[in-house]
This record gives structure tokens, sequence and C-alpha cells, in this order.
């Protein structure tokens, strides 16, 4: 956890009037999934590159077909956590 997960945390705790309870964990498993997601991490961004570097334009071209959001969006979780948004700003 970081800083910022223990903020959305009490945030979280805030909205619905409750203290939440401290999960039991083990250790090994914890480092066993920390592992795992940055391995999909690393993937994922290597993916990302890779399509960057191949002019892959079928994401933009889907968002564009959906009026500028896809499947992935999640602006709409953002505001209904109570999370800050930045403004979007126009391009020119």
């Amino acid at each position: 956890m970081t800083q910022y997960d223990v903020e959305l945390i009490q945030r979280i705790e805030q909205v619905i009037g409750k203290k939440m309870e401290l999960w039991p964990t083990d250790d090994q498993e914890v480092a066993l999934l920390k592992e795992r997601v940055n391995e999909a991490g690393r993937i994922a961004a290597a993916e990302m590159r890779e399509q960057a570097l191949n002019g892959n334009n079928k994401g933009r071209k889907r968002r564009r077909e959906l009026g500028g959001r896809d499947d992935q969006d999640r602006d709409d979780d953002v505001v209904e956590a109570g999370m800050p948004t930045k403004k979007k700003r126009g391009r020119h």
C-alpha cells in the first residue's frame, strides 16, 4: 500500500460510515501476487509499446466509433467513488 491507497480507504470508510476491518494476509502469498501483478504490468507495457511502434490505430478507431469512450473507460467509476477528477482539455 502507498499513502494514496490509505487515502482512498479513508474516503471509502467515510462514504460507508464504517471502519473497514483488516484482512488477514500471508506475506508469502502477497509477495507471489505482487510478482504476478508486476509481470502482467510489464507484459501490458511491452504490448502497448509494440502497438505504438507498429502504428496500430485499432483502439483509436474503436473509441471514435463509440463516441470517444470504450469498454475500458472508468471515468464514471472514479466519479462514483468520490475521487477528484482532472478537467479534460480540448484539443486545438
